[in-house]
C-alpha cells in the first residue's frame, strides 16, 4: 500500500487490537467468558465479533459475500485462538486494502451489503473512504469496551491505546 495515512492507521489499529488481544491471554478463560454487560457482553464475544468483523470487511473489500461469523457460530475461543485468527484475518486484510487502494478511487461506492447480486438500494452504498474510515472505528469502538471490561476484572493494559503510544512503541 502506497497510502501513508492509511498505513499508519491500519497499523495503529493492528497494534492496539493485538495489545487487547496479548492481554486478554493473561485471564482465565472463565475471566474472559464473563458477562460484563458492555457491549456484546463478555471478553469472548467482544474479540469474536472484533476478529470475525475483520473478515467481513475483507470480503466486502474484495467484493465477495462474507463467510459466516465467528460470534455466530455456537462457538467460545481463548485469546490465544482469537490471537491466531486475528492474525490471519490482518494479513487478508491488509491485502485487500492494498488490493482496494490500488484498484479504486476512495471516491468510488461499495455496497455494504451481504452480496452485490440483484438490485443495490443506494442507501447500502458508501464510499471507500468512507468504509475505511467505519473499519478503523470499529476497531476503536470494541477495544475500548474491552479495555472497559479488563479494568472491571481488575486487570489493566500495559500502556494506553492511542496512536501516541503505538508511535513510541515503534520507535523503541
Amino acid at each position: 500500500m502506497s497510502h501513508p495515512l492509511l498505513e499508519a492507521l491500519f497499523a495503529y489499529d493492528r497494534w492496539a487490537t493485538r495489545t487487547i488481544l496479548a492481554a486478554c491471554a493473561e485471564l482465565t478463560q472463565e475471566e474472559f467468558e464473563r458477562p460484563l454487560n458492555i457491549g456484546p457482553r463478555s471478553l469472548e464475544r467482544t474479540l469474536s465479533h472484533l476478529v470475525s468483523a475483520l473478515f467481513f470487511f475483507v470480503d466486502r473489500l474484495d467484493r465477495r459475500a462474507p463467510r459466516p461469523r465467528l460470534e455466530k457460530d455456537g462457538r467460545t475461543r481463548t485469546a490465544a485462538e482469537l490471537l491466531e485468527l486475528f492474525a490471519q484475518a490482518d494479513r487478508e486484510f491488509s491485502a485487500a486494502v492494498t488490493r482496494t487502494i490500488e484498484t479504486h478511487a476512495l471516491t468510488d461506492l461499495l455496497n455494504w451489503t451481504s452480496t452485490d447480486e440483484g438490485p443495490i438500494d443506494p442507501a447500502d452504498q458508501i464510499t471507500y473512504a468512507v468504509a475505511l474510515a467505519q473499519m478503523i472505528d470499529h476497531g476503536i469502538q470494541h477495544r475500548a469496551q474491552a479495555a472497559d471490561m479488563l479494568e472491571l476484572l481488575g486487570k489493566s493494559l500495559p500502556h494506553e491505546l492511542s496512536p501516541f503510544e503505538w508511535d513510541e512503541a515503534q520507535r523503541r
